[in-house]
């Protein structure tokens, strides 16, 4: 209690604008309550634990989920539970009303439908941003009005689909892929989000290869096609003692931290850099000094030597002189800095990770770059299938 006294004293004394103080005070308490909240809501999970084996359940694995509510998003992690015969469930979710698939809280989807009932969808959604701790646009505004009547959403009946599946698959290996492809030739930059599961690669000839039990799942929303695939995988699949490897660009919602919130618990998860990214993003990066992007290449691919690369890092920042001593020049070089620095680890090459299996990896991605170049405008009519 003194440490909250004393951080808003601190805050009082820091602002001497009546507004902004108090605007400081009112994002305090709220972060407060969202972590007291966070707290609560993860004893009361530990609480339900003895009580739903009783039932016959067994916990299966821990999911993290965001729910909106009437004092902001609150983030937290709870079991969720398996039992042969029965559907899973999540009873921390039962307990408080969060329906699955869903966003906002009763009470938030409450609050903005009365302030929709005498107001248009833009002047809701200031209201709500104005008076609440949580965001909201006036077409998401619309959604919820829309929504609303309804039971069940189109993306609960994903899980309904693996309601027949009895016996789970155990896999020594599973390969996972994700990417965001945007399709050219449309009046607004339009982007597909896709997933994509195999248990290995064959070669059927010299210049063919084929995945093996592959599923993919691709939608306009990177969260639909995340659920998708999460569902698939813990409805399909035992993975405890299963080796995932997983391959991406990197990119926001494609880092090994959202692969294994995918997964879930195995046996061991090793993320992959694509190497083809890694290497747009070099020459993209270095494309001032194209002289140095081979050496710097083989520096992290090939040798996956952390000293030389720095060490070369280090000359093309001592090169930046005369004409190419521009601030653009220096802000490529950190930012590619930063960029090798954070994603190391994931950049180690496969032969050094000394895995027991074969790099199928590398294959099924570019199968799917051969996909992207050669049937794009299909994959973009895919898109409205899924979605």
């Amino acid at each position: 209690m003194e440490s909250i006294i004393a951080d808003i004293v601190k805050i009082i004394k820091s602002e001497n604008n009546v507004i902004a103080r108090e605007k400081a005070l009112m994002c305090y308490f709220f972060d407060l309550i969202r972590e007291l909240m966070k707290l609560a809501l993860e004893e009361i999970d530990a609480g339900l634990v003895e009580e739903t084996k009783k039932q016959g359940y067994q916990i299966e694995k821990k999911n993290k989920r965001s729910v909106v509510t009437a004092f902001g998003e609150i983030s937290y992690w709870r079991r969720r539970y398996v039992c042969p015969g029965k559907k899973a469930q999540y009873p921390l979710d039962k307990l408080m009303g969060y329906d699955k698939y869903k966003r906002y809280s009763v009470l938030a989807v409450k609050d903005i439908l009365q302030v929709s009932a005498v107001a248009t969808y833009r002047n809701t959604a200031l209201a709500v941003n104005t008076l609440s701790c949580f965001k909201i646009s006036h077409s998401q505004v619309g959604k919820l009005i829309v929504q609303a009547g309804k039971q069940i959403k189109v993306q609960q009946q994903s899980e309904e689909r693996y309601d027949g599946i009895t016996q789970k698959k155990k896999v020594p290996v599973l390969y996972l892929e994700g990417d965001g492809v945007a399709i050219k030739g449309t009046k607004k930059r339009l982007e597909f989000h896709r997933y994509q599961v195999c248990e290995d690669i064959i070669n059927l000839s010299k210049t063919r290869r084929k995945r093996v039990q592959a599923k993919e799942f691709v939608s306009l929303s990177r969260l639909d096609a995340l659920q998708e695939i999460k569902a698939y995988l813990a409805n399909t699949y035992d993975l405890s003692n299963t080796l995932i490897i997983s391959n991406a660009d990197g990119g926001a919602g494609y880092a090994k931290k959202d692969f294994a919130e995918i997964v879930g618990y195995c046996r061991q998860h090793e993320h992959f850099l694509d190497v083809f990214h890694l290497n747009k993003k070099i020459k993209d990066r270095l494309s001032f000094m194209p002289a140095m992007q081979g050496k710097l290449i083989s520096a992290v691919e090939f040798k996956y030597d952390r000293h030389l690369t720095d060490v070369i890092l280090d000359t093309i920042e001592s090169n930046l002189i005369d004409e190419l001593n521009t601030p653009e020049n220096h802000e490529n070089l950190r930012r590619l800095r930063s960029y090798l620095h954070r994603r190391w680890v994931d950049i180690k090459p496969f032969k050094m990770r000394h895995l027991s299996v074969i790099k199928a990896i590398t294959a099924s991605i570019l199968i799917a770059l051969k996909d992207k170049e050669n049937t794009g405008q299909r994959m973009a009519l895919r898109v409205f299938c899924v979605c």
